[in-house]
């Protein structure tokens, strides 16, 4: 939003106030100033000259001679302007200035010069040599520009201040305003801006408006919801033409281009006080509002579906049901708060206004700007929430401002103001000493009433508590008394309160368990399994769970996705992981993935909500890597063992059809079942696009939480060496590693840990048989181990693997 330092110069003496000054309260106390620039830069040495004389060039047919006066001075300047005429008031740039010649190019400073003999002391500018094409249009190519009708002019004026141009305009952030719907205009700043300098501001005071008679004109609010008041009247005998320069020149200051007077007006008070308003065509409205024989000549109503309007500028929009719109007899006229229809527009023809000064629901403003993705300054302003009291305000502003500029206009109908009771302002009660406890700085009581009075709040004050009635411009923002010790420091200053270390002793809150599993098996499996986060949504598409083998009945569905294709709720995070595993492996040869997350069980409730279980998934992929399994089973136990908990793999051969039947197992803790683990389904994998082996794996990590540790215990490192044997065996396919593992490590307490580091099937092996290689480590607590303490031991293993297993030692 743009704020010119003239306008609020109105309202508030700020003329020895330097604007950098102004921006840097502003920031530090109420909105973000994220820029301050001058309006008319560029125009400096750029005068107002009137023509004296204008005398034919003796060398050059197209070219004058004219005595320009400037002041005190006459100017001798050579001007090729095909307009140029005694007593003419220009736009005289002088020695120093800097032009664009004909608008093209870059600035050039002007400088004495003698054009065909004849000396000239500046330059009578065109409006496009100095940036005023936009503000005064030019008819033909050498015309200069005229200002002879210019209202404040006189010979020597900097060109800047006739036209109203010497001003300072202050860019404020948007997102700074978005609670702060009485900031939406020069007024609301300007009260900010006297409250922070303590100085006065001159109160908003509009005319009594004129009783009108002579054009019907009712209202009918249907909704009264969504439109809690509708003012109008109807204006006539209207003339519309441009507005003044000072008028285009405020709303220019600001961003807003101007129209035309009627246009420009509604505009202007929307800039002043916050408040947007509309002007219709009333004959266009009906074809003829006067002789209007139906009950209501305005309706207030919701949209039906498929409704159509014009809007201004020629576009057009479908409307859908429960919109809210100003309706005439038969059709659409504008989209409440959004913009107007083009059909009952003002136009040069215009004749007889009506003027709308209204309150709509900013909720309702909202939905209906995002759903037709149409943004004006006026939803903008109505979707924060505005005051209804505000719309009276400007109506009157408005019906001042037209009788003032539009020569014999007159109101010609009775004000309509249809309105729901305005809610009695809030009034807060306010301890003095409570400030002081809150705040942490003893303010003097008078500076706390100075600076609420300032603000609009009514304030009494009884022994030492505040009484303090909130102004309905703040009803939204200011409802409880730390709100209101918010208003007081930001304008007492948050530079002057002491920074102090707390004298309390401050107790950290309890360790979430679940938090701390989290985070130290995200570390664990990132960096020392080399695995790799992903965060996916938990929503997923009917497609996707059919792919996967599950049921789509089983999964909850959203009532209103995010996104129309997933509406169902993930019941497992191996779905997205997989999607990952898939996008990925087409540019990398190796995949390595986790994800920690909630899954949602609607056949379980907690609190009447669905259970919601945190799980943690892992996958893994490699090109030319046909054991996934064991890459994705030690990271799993790994990571785990490392908080403190050891997990096992039960075999199971109905673990679901995710998983391939030979390669997969429940992952256990104590007996109970907490996860899978395996790898997927050749079908299924297929199905999901992957050309490779994967290994998945899930567990739920709230079931795990009952089985920490809360402390740690030590365990010395070995004093002696460890031997380290490998075996390779041919046995079944049949066998399951587990079981080797478990006998194994029976046999002897010298045997510590079993690894397997390879399995191998093909070749020479025959078609129902497999390979198995282990690590097998041997390790002795009372001494260094012997070759013959780790052979026989070693013996004995293979033995083992032979009677129970019937290996064949490799």
């Amino acid at each position: 939003m743009l704020i010119s330092k003239n306008w609020l110069q109105e309202f508030v003496d700020i003329s020895k106030i330097a604007p950098q000054e102004i921006a840097k309260r502003l920031t530090l106390s109420t909105v973000e100033v994220e820029g301050v620039k001058v309006f008319g830069e560029g125009l400096e040495k750029v005068v107002v000259g009137v023509v004296k004389s204008v005398e034919k060039h003796s060398n050059a047919d197209k070219l004058n001679v004219c005595q320009v006066e400037v002041g005190k001075k006459t100017l001798n300047i050579v001007c090729g302007g095909s307009n140029v005429r005694p007593g003419m008031k220009v736009a005289l740039a002088q020695i120093g200035a800097k032009v664009r010649w004909h608008g093209q190019g870059d600035l050039v400073e002007l400088k004495p010069v003698e054009i065909r003999g004849v000396a000239s002391e500046g330059m009578i500018c065109a409006s496009e040599e100095i940036g005023l094409l936009e503000m005064f249009t030019k008819k033909e190519e050498k015309e200069i520009l005229d200002l002879s009708t210019v209202a404040l002019t006189k010979a020597g004026l900097p060109l800047a201040t006739a036209l109203c141009l010497d001003d300072v305009i202050f860019e404020i952030d948007n997102k700074s305003l978005s609670h702060r719907p009485d900031l939406w205009g020069h007024y609301g700043i300007a009260r900010e801006v006297a409250t922070l300098l303590k100085k006065s501001i001159r109160s908003y005071q509009t005319k009594i408006v004129p009783k009108g008679t002579g054009v019907k004109l009712t209202v009918n609010v249907e909704d009264k919801k969504l439109c809690p008041r509708y003012m109008g009247i109807a204006l006539e005998n209207i003339t519309v033409q441009p507005s003044p320069v000072w008028l285009q020149t405020r709303l220019r200051a600001v961003g807003i281009r101007p129209i035309n007077n009627l246009v420009d007006i509604t505009n202007y008070v929307m800039v002043e006080i916050g408040q947007p308003m509309h002007a219709f065509d009333a004959d266009r409205l009906h074809k003829s509002i006067k002789a209007l024989k139906h009950e209501n000549s305005i309706v207030v109503r919701r949209a039906k579906d498929g409704e159509r309007l014009k809007a201004l500028y020629g576009k057009e929009y479908t409307l859908t049901k429960g919109m809210l719109l100003i309706a005439g007899r038969e059709k659409p006229l504008a989209i409440a708060g959004v913009m107007g229809g083009e059909e009952s527009g003002v136009t040069e023809a215009t004749k007889t206004i009506i003027f709308e000064s209204a309150n709509f629901d900013p909720v309702s403003i909202r939905k209906t700007s995002t759903t037709l993705g149409l943004r004006s300054e006026s939803s903008a302003r109505f979707e924060k929430g505005l005051s209804p009291e505000r719309a009276e305000l400007a109506l009157k502003k408005a019906i001042e401002l037209t009788l003032a500029l539009v020569p014999g206009a007159r109101v010609a109908s009775p004000l309509i103001d249809k309105k729901v009771p305005l809610k009695k302002s809030a009034v807060i009660n306010l301890a003095l000493e409570d400030i002081k406890k809150k705040l942490g700085v003893s303010i003097p009581a008078t500076e706390i009433l100075s600076i609420l009075l300032g603000l609009g709040f009514d304030v009494s004050k009884k022994k030492d508590v505040l009484r303090v009635t909130v102004p309905l411009w703040r009803a939204k923002d200011v409802t409880i008394p730390e709100d209101v010790m918010e208003e007081i420091v930001r304008i007492y200053g948050y530079a002057k309160i002491p920074a102090t270390l707390p004298t309390f002793p401050i107790t950290p809150p309890p360790a979430n368990p679940l938090r701390v599993l989290e985070h130290r098996v995200r570390e664990f499996l990132a960096y020392e399994h080399g695995f790799t986060e992903v965060y996916n949504y938990s929503f997923l598409s009917p497609d996707l769970v059919t792919r996967l083998g599950l049921e789509v009945s089983a999964h909850l569905e959203l009532a209103n996705p995010l996104a129309k294709d997933r509406p169902l709720l993930r019941r497992t995070l191996k779905g997205g992981l997989l999607e990952n595993v898939e996008s990925n492996f087409h540019r990398y040869a190796k995949v390595k993935l986790f994800e920690i997350g909630r899954t949602y069980l609607g056949e379980t409730l907690v609190d009447s909500l669905p259970d919601q279980p945190t799980m943690l998934a892992l996958a893994y992929a490699e090109s030319g890597v046909n054991t996934p399994f064991f890459v994705v089973s030690q990271a799993l136990k790994g990571s785990l063992s490392r908080v403190g908990i050891e997990i096992d793999f039960e075999k199971s051969l109905d673990i679901g059809s995710l998983y391939h039947p030979g390669r997969s197992a429940y992952v256990t803790l104590d007996g109970q079942k907490v996860g899978s683990i395996g790898e997927l389904h050749p079908t299924v994998a297929k199905r999901m696009g992957i050309d490779a082996r994967v290994a998945i794996a899930e567990i739920a990590l709230t079931a795990l939480l009952p089985h920490l540790k809360e402390k740690t215990s030590y365990a010395p490192i070995p004093a002696f060496p460890a031997v380290v044997r490998d075996i390779a065996f041919v046995v079944s396919k049949t066998v399951v590693h587990a079981d080797v593992v478990k006998a194994l490590k029976l046999i002897d307490p010298l045997i510590v840990k079993v690894t397997l580091f390879d399995i191998f099937s093909g070749g020479n092996i025959s078609t129902d048989k497999k390979s198995m290689a282990y690590h097998i480590v041997y390790e002795s607590r009372e001494k260094t181990l012997a070759a013959a303490d780790v052979d026989a031991v070693h013996a004995r293993v293979i033995k083992k693997l032979q009677e129970q297993f019937g290996a064949e030692i490799r």
